[in-house]
């Protein structure tokens, strides 16, 4: 019989959580969705104003879904490319962007699984990269950091948010959901520190920002917010 752990590492999240998605973006809760983007923003510029520049400030929405952060974050920054690998995700996403009357110079997304390789994005790099509570699908956050630390900048900033573990280290999330959620019982601020470090990013801040009840449990969840920058060349 195969060991926990090697059946972890034999499951294939990204596959699972393509097809999740995949199947789930049209009915995905987009009022919900958008308040919680809306959250997050709030947090993100509250803690570093300066990041924000609508005339200047290009970023990338890494693991973006239907666009509720993008949505919340374009009028505050000069442009925004949104990635993820659920094609129904960034359908939505594009047409929701269109309904809005803005260009895709300002805002759209691409399908894409990205690995942190030389012309990938037509070599593309950002001011900014974001990913909101996406960490926690993501098999290898070590992996997934340096990929993201790859498309900044020189002074970049990378901003995530996602759901803190607790203390006793209870399971976050429902047993329905561990096919696509490896972190079941959220991130540890150590866990998320590693990864930025092991991306050579500096700077390592992660803060408490807000809870919110997560809608599968009806639970209370800390949520937090880490932020890494990528040294000047």
């Amino acid at each position: 019989m195969c060991s926990s752990s090697h059946a972890h590492e034999q499951h294939d999240f990204a596959k699972a959580n393509k097809a999740f998605f995949d199947e789930h973006a049209h009915e995905h809760r987009q009022s919900e969705a958008r308040k919680l983007g809306q959250k997050n923003v709030a947090a993100m510029r509250s803690a570093y104003p300066s990041l924000f520049d609508e005339d200047t400030t290009e970023v990338l929405d890494y693991a973006c879904g239907t666009g509720s952060l993008s949505q919340a974050l374009c009028p505050h920054v000069k442009s925004i490319v949104g990635v993820d690998i659920s094609q129904a995700s960034v359908d939505q996403y594009n047409l929701h962007a269109s309904n809005q009357g803005l260009a895709p110079e300002e805002m759209r997304a691409l399908c894409v699984e990205l690995r942190g390789e030389p012309g990938e994005l037509d070599g593309a790099r950002f001011d900014l990269v974001v990913c909101c509570a996406s960490y926690h699908h993501f098999p290898s956050i070590d992996e997934t950091t340096r990929i993201l630390a790859h498309f900044l900048k020189p002074g970049g900033s990378l901003l995530v948010t996602d759901i803190k573990a607790e203390p006793d280290g209870r399971e976050l999330f429902r047993e329905t959901h561990h096919h696509i959620v490896p972190h079941k019982h959220g991130l540890t601020e150590d866990a998320v520190r590693k990864a930025f470090e092991g991306a050579r990013l500096v700077q390592f801040e992660l803060r408490d920002v807000f809870t919110a009840k997560m809608t599968s449990t009806g639970n209370e969840t800390q949520w937090f917010l880490a932020r890494g920058v990528k040294p000047a060349e």
